[in-house]
């Protein structure tokens, strides 16, 4: 999952917009975070950890021709959150355009955001990257983005073009895990074992 799903999963947990956004920013024990930031990349990992493990995610990955095979899961977290945006008000009450602004305010607003968090949300708001994913052309723009930062480019670059070949396909996974997904995110939220609980992680 990317941005947009990580940080709607941390709002319908009522849990750190900031540690959600962490959690793809910080590597390794996490001790040191304020327990907010704490629970919040421990949530992260936990769904992360949830959604690469399901079958159905591995049988997607197979669809990819052999040059995408180690960006694939980069190309369906994409592809997840495409599908988030695109079928947003299944999921959650406020339009997606309000739910965007809220969080780039709040991350903004939020003290504990790591200072790489505000420069990487300053450029997510001037661009409005979570609204994007609704459009196609959008997240072409965000394929060629991180495919720039990558040393091998072409292991990216076009792969969204697959997405779109298996669209039907994604998005019949989609709508069947991403519920699952959100009860399981609820249920760990509350089984969230405490900051000391999760120093080591």
């Amino acid at each position: 999952m990317n941005f947009l799903a990580h940080l709607h999963l941390a709002h319908i947990t009522d849990t750190s917009l900031a540690g959600a956004l962490a959690g793809d920013l910080v590597k390794g024990p996490i001790g040191h975070l304020p327990e907010p930031l704490q629970q919040g990349v421990w949530l992260h990992r936990q769904l992360d950890s949830f959604i690469d493990g399901r079958e159905e995610m591995a049988a997607l990955k197979t669809l990819f021709p052999p040059r995408y095979r180690r960006t694939a899961g980069i190309l369906l977290d994409m592809a997840f959150d495409h599908q988030l945006a695109s079928h947003w008000h299944g999921y959650h009450d406020d339009s997606l355009g309000h739910f965007c602004r809220h969080s780039y305010r709040t991350l903004l607003a939020d003290p504990q955001l790591p200072h790489s968090g505000r420069v990487l949300v300053s450029r997510m708001a001037r661009g409005d990257w979570l609204g994007s994913y609704r459009s196609r052309e959008g997240v072409a723009l965000a394929v060629q983005g991180i495919s720039r930062r990558l040393s091998r480019p072409q292991l990216l670059e076009g792969g969204e073009r697959v997405l779109w070949q298996h669209h039907h396909r994604i998005s019949a996974v989609f709508a069947e895990l991403y519920p699952r997904m959100m009860a399981y995110a609820r249920q760990r939220a509350r089984a969230w074992p405490g900051a000391q609980g999760s120093t080591l992680l």
